[in-house]
């Protein structure tokens, strides 16, 4: 069902931008994310708006796959994640007001894992670092006459290290201030 999603909201990002760049009149936006990442949005925007570097640091797994089988093991916690990602933007309709991006880059996330090999020890849990690329495509909608953006996306990331190819699904929305002109 995840797959799905990714690839039905990919191909109508796609297949409804042009290519006419978006005119950012910003340099910087900052926000808040809800869903999976949960946290702190922070934007740069490069040239006319129509390239960007995100980084998004937040929790991994709070408001789902919190309890979710893990290299022989399960996670029953969130953990915390810090994530970057270069974008591409472009106006949807040509339409100022609307813009879909999508892009590639990289997470960290730290969590804890329950092993099943540690259940007869007498610690239950251990702390792990993973890292792996990541994807996302989502649009933005930026609030007529005000700085404020609200924006839907949806990405995978796919772990590297210390579990090769273990996937997690990433769908979130929320709202960007954009600052400095």
């Amino acid at each position: 069902m995840k797959k799905l999603l990714f690839a039905l909201t990919t191909i109508f990002i796609i297949g409804f931008s042009t290519d006419t760049f978006a005119q950012y009149d910003y340099n910087w936006a900052v926000g808040f994310r809800v869903g999976e990442p949960l946290g702190f949005n922070v934007r740069k925007y490069f040239q006319n708006g129509d390239k960007a570097f995100d980084i998004n640091i937040g929790t991994y797994g709070f408001i789902y796959n919190r309890q979710r089988r893990y290299n022989a093991g399960e996670y029953k916690t969130a953990g915390l994640m810090i994530q970057g990602i270069y974008l591409w933007q472009n106006q949807v309709f040509n339409r100022d007001w609307a813009h879909v991006y999508y892009g590639f880059g990289g997470q960290i996330n730290n969590r804890s894992h329950y092993a099943d090999i540690l259940k007869n020890e007498k610690i239950d849990h251990i702390k792990k670092i993973s890292l792996g690329p990541t994807g996302t495509a989502g649009i933005e909608l930026k609030i007529p006459n005000q700085p404020l953006a609200f924006f839907v996306d949806a990405g995978l990331y796919i772990e590297a290290l210390p579990s090769p190819f273990f996937w997690n699904g990433q769908i979130s929305s929320g709202l960007r201030l954009n600052i400095i002109k």
